[in-house]
Formats: structure tokens, sequence, C-alpha cells
């Protein structure tokens, strides 16, 4: 995996806070070919998993993935709303 962050732990544009985000999924799930227009459910993610997707971006940007986003949107989605709850402007 390779992390392509490179601000402080809160730090990160949209863009960045999405690539990392499509990365971890793609890492949990084991599935290389994931996209940032799929849905993390859909990949066979379950709670279990997005519980370890969570304490991965606590662990990087002080917060977690809001679950309802993570479940029915797209990863890219995700990755926006965890960006817009993180970024420093």
């Amino acid at each position: 995996m390779s992390e392509t962050l490179s601000r402080g732990p809160k730090a990160g544009s949209t863009e960045e806070v999405q690539q990392l985000t499509l990365e971890w999924v793609a890492e949990l799930l084991e599935d290389p070919q994931a996209g940032p227009d799929d849905n993390f459910l859909d990949l066979g993610g379950h709670s279990m998993l997005a519980l370890q997707l969570s304490q991965r971006a606590k662990d990087r940007f002080g917060a977690e993935y809001d679950i309802k986003v993570l479940f029915e949107g797209s990863i890219a989605e995700a990755g926006a709303d965890l960006a817009a709850r993180t970024t420093i402007s």
C-alpha cells in the first residue's frame, strides 16, 4: 500500500483523501480493481471491514467515515465526505 498524503495528520485535499480511501478499500477487500465509483458494500464490504477502514481514517485524520455515506454512496463520496470534515483550509 502506498500512502499518498504528504501533509499533517488532519490535512489533505479531497483528491488525496479520496485516493487514500480507495487504496485502503482495495487493500481491505483484496480487490485491486476497486474504483472510485464503486460502492463499498457492493464490493463485498461489511461492518467489520468498515470498522477497520474507519480506524485507519481516525488514525490518519482524526475522524472516522460516516458509515451511512460509506454504505450508501460511492467510495469517492465517502472520501470526499471525510475530507470535508478534516481538510484544513
